[in-house]
């Protein structure tokens, strides 16, 4: 199994092909896409997230992963990588899907702005143990929240844009500063610009 062929794949014989590929690939619509790069505040936003995260849930079940972690999705018959991933299933040091996913982050740009609010909501909203999902920008101080409410479904929540103001994981009892999340791109300090000093 070494080219994709063009007839849609089922999301299991796409993971086993995907295990065979040297690049990450996600599942879309039958399609393999192949995962392009990020840009250095994107990068820069999945780091502090997973760095401000790692402490807060250590003694816990949960455990923050990066974009290396896949979620399958199966009701839709797709896989998806988000940006990082608060995994609160068991363990299993093979596997490469996240067990049991809790929250979800996508860090956006310009052009997935509309991808990641639409289809990869939808993606995320059947998958029953996500109970939030955030979507961070990396052009402006903004982010989105969406949580399960008691219907079963995500709910949009306010948007976040105050440097002061916290984001609420409130399915796994942390929170996380907007300033150590946006820490060193400019955007919490209002210069827009990478900046070398700290907090």
């Amino acid at each position: 199994m070494g080219e994709p062929r063009l007839r849609g794949w089922t999301l299991q014989e796409f993971l086993l092909w995907e295990e065979q590929q040297p690049d990450r690939y996600e599942l879309v619509d039958g399609q393999p896409v192949l995962m392009s790069g990020g840009t250095q505040a994107h990068n820069l936003i999945a780091v502090n997230l997973i760095s401000a995260l790692r402490p807060l849930l250590r003694g816990t079940p949960c455990r923050p992963g990066g974009s290396d972690l896949r979620v399958p999705v199966p009701v839709t018959g797709r896989s998806r990588y988000p940006d990082v991933t608060i995994d609160c299933g068991r363990y299993e040091r093979g596997a490469h899907d996240a067990t049991s996913p809790a929250v979800v982050f996508e860090v956006l740009s310009q052009s997935t702005k509309w991808f990641d609010q639409n289809r990869k909501l939808t993606d995320y909203d059947t998958i029953p143990t996500i109970q939030q999902y955030v979507c961070i920008s990396q052009d402006e101080l903004r982010i989105s929240v969406w949580t399960r409410g008691v219907e079963g479904r995500l709910l949009q929540q306010d948007d976040i844009t105050d440097s002061s103001a916290t984001l609420n994981l409130s399915c796994i009892g942390v929170s996380l500063s907007l300033s150590d999340i946006y820490e060193d791109t400019g955007l919490a300090d209002g210069t827009g610009t990478s900046s070398a000093a700290g907090r």
